[in-house]
């Protein structure tokens, strides 16, 4: 009975979930850090490790095939509701503040882990502590969009150039973790990084213009009995997007998704 396990693991996330996230909301926190919390708490570093190291009864979310792929499509999932609320107009305009709050967003945190580091361990070289200083660099696109859904700020200015620096700190954060790779001597290919990055965004571009006339075009749009597949197409995107961004390109899925989402919007207005 052991392959049903994970409708147990699906209850148990669903019920924890909307339990902390409730509670969370009254002490007056976004909802997202409640779900973090039921995270930490149901998964291996609370329960995980007390149940197994003193009841000898495992009843946790430990990391499974299933659950880390339940996991990244719930993230796609936020990523691509995300851009379908996002204006490209809007996201343009605040590009150059976006796009320096994004240099800050990388710059000083690979300064500061690139110091601590000599601090902290005096036999570091300068390859391993840029290294550490560029893993600092990483943020969680995911959790920045949840919250500023929750409280009402995506179609803001200011959560608009959130939103942009977000997005452009993930981009030089792979920029920056692949040039010290390659300058580590890894078997990282700078040119090669840099060629796939800029063909994912001609991708998008194109994908973008052949979307946005097939939707024009065809009877999806035109005829409104047909109007109920409209999701389910919209849907099949997303996903094609974010495995394209991830597999084909070496960027993230949910930055796949995210520009899935802007052009099914920005397509239909």
């Amino acid at each position: 009975m052991e392959g049903y396990n994970y409708l147990l693991s699906l209850c148990v996330i669903l019920m924890s979930t909307k339990i902390f996230s409730i509670l969370s909301r009254r002490a007056q926190l976004p909802q997202v850090v409640g779900a973090l919390m039921a995270g930490l708490f149901f998964g291996p570093a609370v329960l995980g490790a007390l149940t197994t190291k003193y009841f000898g009864f495992q009843f946790c979310l430990m990391p499974s095939p299933f659950l880390k792929a339940l996991a990244e499509l719930g993230v796609i999932v936020i990523m691509f509701t995300a851009g379908m609320e996002t204006n490209i107009d809007e996201l343009k305009a605040s590009g150059k503040s976006g796009f320096l709050v994004a240099l800050l967003g990388v710059l000083v945190p690979l300064g500061m882990g690139t110091g601590l580091m000599f601090i902290f361990d005096e036999k570091a070289t300068f390859a391993s502590a840029v290294f550490v200083g560029a893993v600092l660099t990483a943020t969680s696109v995911s959790i920045t969009v949840e919250t500023l859904k929750e409280l009402g700020k995506m179609s803001t200015k200011v959560g608009n150039t959130i939103l942009a620096a977000a997005l452009i700190d993930d981009i030089l954060g792979l920029i920056c973790l692949t040039v010290i790779t390659g300058m580590a001597g890894g078997e990282v290919d700078v040119t090669e990084t840099f060629m796939k990055i800029t063909g994912f965004f001609v991708f998008v571009a194109l994908s973008g213009f052949f979307y946005h006339h097939y939707m024009i075009y065809s009877d999806y749009i035109q005829e409104q009995r047909n109007l109920r597949r409209y999701p389910v197409i919209g849907f099949a995107f997303c996903l094609f997007l974010a495995w394209a961004a991830e597999v084909v390109f070496g960027v993230a899925d949910i930055i796949g998704a995210f520009a899935a989402g802007m052009i099914i919007a920005n397509s239909t207005l």
